[in-house]
């Protein structure tokens, strides 16, 4: 891809909103994570979603070869803790001094997260410098109503409620 085209995508993904999470997996020294924007959904059945990680992160082999991963939602008061695992933060463990639990697949779940999906590897798929992975979905639970961390501009945000719901009728066809 050309420079100018890879300016182009970067530019245009920054004005597309995105929620932040922090996919975790236990290996066998230790739990680990990596703050993760591309996810999404991708079926209700099977329950199937979908991370991207960049073939040149540190936790790309252990994400690849992991047999459960962990989808955590992050709130709006959790802003160091995506620092943390987007490596903003030098911690030689990114797991000293937090607090979580341990998920139905083993993997971590991060205390005060909005809600947390886990997955057991589905595929994975290459995706030109990333990996592709899909995940089934074995456990889906919102955990609290905080707002979520969002990622836009390349800066932290949330959203705002709006007071009165768009009634039908704004529909475009």
């Amino acid at each position: 891809m050309s420079g100018e085209l890879q300016n182009g995508l970067k530019q245009a993904m920054r004005v597309y909103p995105q929620g932040v999470t922090v996919v975790t997996t236990t290996a066998a020294d230790g739990p680990k994570g990596i703050t993760v924007s591309s996810f999404t959904s991708v079926s209700l059945d099977p329950p199937l979603v979908l991370i991207s990680i960049a073939h040149d992160s540190a936790l790309h082999p252990v994400l690849r070869a992991a047999k459960h991963f962990a989808v955590n939602f992050l709130a709006d008061d959790q802003k160091s803790v995506s620092d943390r695992f987007a490596g903003r933060v030098e911690l030689r463990d990114r797991f000293d001094g937090l607090k979580y639990k341990t998920g139905r697949g083993g993997s971590p779940v991060i205390n005060g997260v909005r809600a947390v999906i886990e997955c057991r590897m589905w595929k994975a798929y290459n995706g030109g410098d990333h990996s592709i992975l899909v995940g089934e979905v074995i456990e889906a639970k919102a955990l609290n109503s905080k707002r979520p961390l969002v990622y836009y501009a390349q800066q932290y945000t949330t959203t705002e409620p709006a007071e009165f719901p768009a009634p039908p009728s704004d529909i475009v066809w």
